[in-house]
This record gives structure tokens, sequence and C-alpha cells, in this order.
């Protein structure tokens, strides 16, 4: 087939069924999953998640001689 010949409005068409149908039936099986409650919000992180970086100089190598 040749591109040159192809219909501008075919194309836009082509690239709504190949891209945008798929993200919107993925979307819409989250948001339903969501509503029924099978898919809960992730937890938040404890207060002291990130307290290694702070109390560890990795500069100095202290990491790898625990």
């Amino acid at each position: 087939m040749d591109n040159s010949n192809l219909n501008p409005l075919y194309i836009i068409l082509l690239y709504i069924l190949r891209c945008l149908v798929p993200l919107g039936l993925m979307l819409g099986f989250s948001y339903l999953l969501r509503k029924l409650g099978l898919i809960k919000a992730a937890p938040r992180p404890p207060k002291d998640w990130d307290d290694h970086e702070q109390t560890h100089d990795t500069a100095k190598g202290d990491l790898a001689h625990e």
C-alpha cells in the first residue's frame, strides 16, 4: 500500500484504535477495580524510612564495614 495515498482521517482513526482505545480500557478497568475495593491505595512509608542515609556517612565507606 502506498503511504502517500492514505487519507489523514484514516491515519487518525488507526492512531485512536491503536493507542487511545487500549489506554482507555486499562484506565477504565483500573477505575472499576478501585471502585469495587479490589485495589487499595499504597500505605504511607514509615517516618524513618530514609534515616539510613542520615545516620551513615557513605563517603567514608561505613556501609561496607558494618
